[in-house]
């Protein structure tokens, strides 16, 4: 069995976020068909690289990987990147970046930046989140070929999406749910001012396991979720459509307006198949 090296900053094990769940998902299909290994994106070496040069590389977010390693995989790997973000802006968010800035992202025109994009230029394939997300990367990265691009979208486990569909018709109350966190990009009090200003009974949730959030979502009117900039694909407003709430969203949920995204029905459909889709394409 071919072995496939899966490279980040961090996997679920260490922090419950959106990206590293979506990981732990392509990961968990792929032992159908892999070897599947696990590397931090800090601990990955010349060592490591030269020991499974033959094998398929998976690098995730790579915030701290070092420069000189992204270019030993350039020359020596065979390697896609499924990118959640921004990274070729050193703030992750172009519209984070021109905040504290005050100026549109430079990024790319510095050294890590020329890096950067020889690491995307390089890759065979990258995965992105959104078809948005995909047209700013190649509108800002010239070194990235659209036909060497796909969108993935979050990715759930099958347990995942089973369990969402046991709970879906949960009876509902007349709150709306809002994320309460300290990350920029969710704008927990811009989205308590909307709850407020168009007189929404709301709910700040945090520090729920997975599968509680999930309950509470099934039994809970709708989901505010107004980001302060490009959110790829939420994968809570995913959650919330899969779980029959309604969206209050803004134009920074990039994935809002995909065919896919439509409707419930839809969702699911597509949701379904995207684990499956990845480790048959990758």
């Amino acid at each position: 069995m071919k072995e496939i090296i899966f490279v980040a900053d961090f996997f679920a094990k260490d922090y419950v976020g959106g990206a590293e769940l979506t990981t732990e998902a392509l990961m968990q299909k792929c032992k159908k068909k892999y070897n599947v290994k696990r590397v931090y994106c800090n601990k990955l070496n010349s060592q490591i690289i030269e020991q499974y040069k033959d094998s398929k590389f998976i690098i995730c977010n790579f915030a701290s990987m070092d420069d000189k390693i992204k270019l030993q995989l350039c020359k020596k790997c065979d390697y896609q990147i499924v990118e959640y973000d921004y990274k070729f802006c050193k703030y992750r968010s172009l519209e984070k970046h021109l905040q504290i800035e005050k100026k549109k992202c430079d990024c790319l025109s510095l050294e890590s930046g020329k890096i950067n994009q020889i690491f995307y230029g390089y890759a065979k394939k990258i995965w992105f989140m959104s078809e948005k997300q995909r047209e700013i990367f190649l509108e800002n990265v010239v070194t990235i070929k659209k036909q060497k691009t796909e969108v993935l979208s979050s990715v759930f486990s099958d347990g995942d999406v089973r369990f969402m569909e046991s709970i879906k018709n949960n009876e509902k109350d007349n709150n709306y749910l809002i994320l309460n966190s300290n990350f920029w990009i969710k704008n927990t009090k811009g989205c308590v001012e909307f709850a407020k200003e168009n007189n929404l009974n709301y709910e700040l949730i945090s520090g729920l396991s997975y599968n509680e959030m999930l309950i509470k979502m099934s039994t809970s009117k709708g989901l505010i979720f107004k980001p302060s900039g490009s959110d790829t694909c939420p994968r809570i407003v995913i959650e919330a459509m899969m779980l029959g709430c309604d969206l209050k969203l803004n134009e920074n949920v990039q994935h809002k307006d995909e065919e896919w995204f439509s409707n419930q029905e839809k969702c699911y459909k597509y949701i379904s198949n995207r684990a499956d889709y990845f480790m048959e394409n990758v």
